[in-house]
């Protein structure tokens, strides 16, 4: 079950509107449980370069091209807000990366 990570970054002034659209997001896209599980809903923190957050979720197996699309049409709501911008990044569990070299954990 790969981990779908998503970042992004916005301009510390812009966390109220940020938040707003966080909240409008939620309610069109409620967490969807069949198509995985959330680990990290929002993890964030301040930068000199702005706030930046993340997101992981762990996908079913065969849910991965439903969870991207699901998750880019969330975050594409937010490309109104100047100066936001994110990133949806795949990442294999450390299982699935050993059996492309035809290891296996103990």
């Amino acid at each position: 079950m790969p981990y779908l990570v998503a970042t992004s970054i916005y301009p510390s002034a812009k966390a109220t509107e940020v938040a707003e659209k966080y909240l409008e997001v939620l309610a069109k896209f409620p967490h969807d449980e069949s198509l995985g599980t959330t680990l990290v809903p929002v993890a964030m923190k301040s930068t000199h370069q702005g706030i930046r957050t993340f997101g992981v979720t762990e996908i079913l197996d065969g849910k991965l091209d439903a969870s991207y699309k699901r998750d880019a049409n969330m975050m594409a709501m937010f490309n109104d807000i100047e100066g936001f911008s994110y990133t949806n990044e795949v990442y294999m569990t450390l299982e699935e990366a050993m059996s492309t070299i035809g290891m296996s954990m103990p």
